[in-house]
């Protein structure tokens, strides 16, 4: 009797010693955002998702960053990466779990007799017996498990590459922005200055106040626009330091590419090549692989529920002891008869989701397909606007001096002069604009094909 109390707490602790342990984790109620460029990461070479050109190129912060280098950057501290990337975790946890056999099932059962009759005595029951039906779905299981774990790993690689071409598109966009405000500001002081000569002559009796009034409300419209200039610009910025997990307020120096941003400027595919860059976008698309991989996970769980409609059973071993004190000792079935439920529901269920998972995937091809079209298009037409823009630009830049000089001459009035500028401005304007278009028309039109180019706005 000693000897089985010993050998009982010894079982005891070896199943204790397998079990998992609790221990709290506090929530964190604080945004965790550097307040500096050198507090970020900076290493990007364990990144096998990203091209080889990314992972080995250093990050170097004293010249200003280039796309590239803020691409590897956002990847490396992006604060929704890093919650997105947390769900492998739960991929790996539930793939163990699909792995795993079922525990046995122990039983302990005891009839105490009622009565005065001194020939019985208790009886006892001990049972041992093992789920087989969990073996034959195992294989299944797996399979959907595995799928669904590659699938989870394509969606974060889709939300990363989403994190990559909106870097992108932010750096470019900020450059172009630059630009404008640049361009705003000297518009501005042109008017200013063209209004203090007008109020000087207004002072002296040399010009009319419809004249100065002229001048005055150019000067606040361009005021005005190189205002709102600033206030694009910094949006922009403030997006792009958040992207990087950085503080709004943080100074982020940005770099020119080698060949100047004329250089991001490319010319739209068309024709064949557009084609075949179409034809192989559900092999390059993160987030087409993920469908797919998600209807394959979702054939093995149907699959699954197929052979859990079969009778499920469990086999074992009784040992027990009759109130007459005689011990038996046999095996036993355990049978479930699928006759009301037969897990038709479940097969139902399963079968439903992998119609809708496949009309998904084919939505999800259409559209980008389709949206592909659309943007070669816009670009395209674009580039022709700007060709003809920017044939007309040094002409127009010649005639706005000559308005100056017949300005300041007297040849020319303030209400013809006013009008010629805002027009000039205008145009020059609208070149920016339709480069910066032109810019982020190309990374949205990379998003769709799955590209990513890594030769764009490098330097180093």
């Amino acid at each position: 009797m000693k000897g089985s109390k010993i050998l009982y707490c010894i079982c005891s602790l070896g199943l204790l010693s397998g079990c998992a342990t609790y221990q709290p984790v506090k929530l964190e109620a604080t945004a965790k955002l550097n307040s500096a460029v050198e507090q970020l990461k900076l290493d990007a070479s364990q990144h096998k998702e990203l091209p080889k050109p990314w992972r080995s190129s250093s990050i170097v912060l004293d010249d200003g960053l280039n796309e590239a280098e803020l691409i590897q950057l956002a990847v490396l501290n992006n604060p929704h990466l890093a919650a997105v990337q947390s769900m492998l975790k739960e991929a790996n946890a539930q793939l163990i779990q699909a792995g795993l056999l079922p525990d046995p099932q122990l039983s302990l059962s005891a009839d105490i007799p009622r009565g005065n009759d001194p020939t019985l005595a208790t009886a006892y029951g001990i049972g041992l017996g093992f789920d087989l039906q969990s073996l034959m779905t195992r294989g299944a299981r797996q399979s959907a498990a595995t799928k669904r774990a590659k699938a989870i790993y394509l969606q974060v690689l889709w939300q990363e590459w989403q994190i990559i071409q909106q870097t992108r598109m932010l750096y470019r966009r900020a450059l172009m922005q630059h630009q404008q405000v640049e361009l705003t500001h000297q518009q501005f002081l042109q008017m200013q200055s063209n209004w203090r000569i007008q109020q000087h002559a207004l002072q002296q009796g040399n010009a009319t106040l419809d004249t100065e009034g002229l001048a005055r409300t150019a000067m606040m419209d361009g005021e005005t626009a190189w205002f709102e200039a600033r206030r694009q610009y910094s949006i922009t910025m403030h997006k792009l330091t958040l992207l990087l997990g950085l503080l709004p307020q943080t100074k982020l120096p940005l770099s020119l590419p080698e060949q100047g941003v004329s250089s991001l400027l490319i010319q739209p595919v068309h024709g064949k090549a557009l084609h075949e860059l179409l034809t192989g976008m559900d092999d390059k698309r993160p987030d087409l692989l993920a469908l797919k991989a998600g209807y394959e996970a979702q054939e093995a769980t149907v699959r699954e529920q197929i052979l859990t409609q079969f009778p499920s059973f469990s086999i074992g071993a009784n040992s027990l002891r009759d109130t007459g004190k005689i011990w038996t000792l046999g095996p036993f079935i355990n049978l479930n008869l699928p006759l009301l439920n037969g897990n038709r529901g479940n097969i139902a269920m399963a079968r439903a989701t992998r119609s809708r998972l496949r009309a998904e995937y084919r939505d999800r091809l259409t559209s980008a397909e389709t949206e592909a079209h659309r943007l070669v298009s816009d670009q395209q037409l674009a580039l022709d606007e700007l060709r003809a823009l920017q044939e007309k630009l040094p002409d127009l830049n010649v005639m706005m001096q000559r308005m100056r000089k017949a300005l300041s001459s007297g040849n020319v009035d303030m209400l013809t002069f006013t009008t010629l500028q805002n027009s000039h401005f205008s145009q020059r304007m609208k070149e920016l604009l339709l480069e910066q278009a032109i810019m982020e028309q190309a990374v949205a039109l990379d998003t769709l094909l799955g590209s990513l180019p890594v030769h764009a706005g490098e330097h180093k």
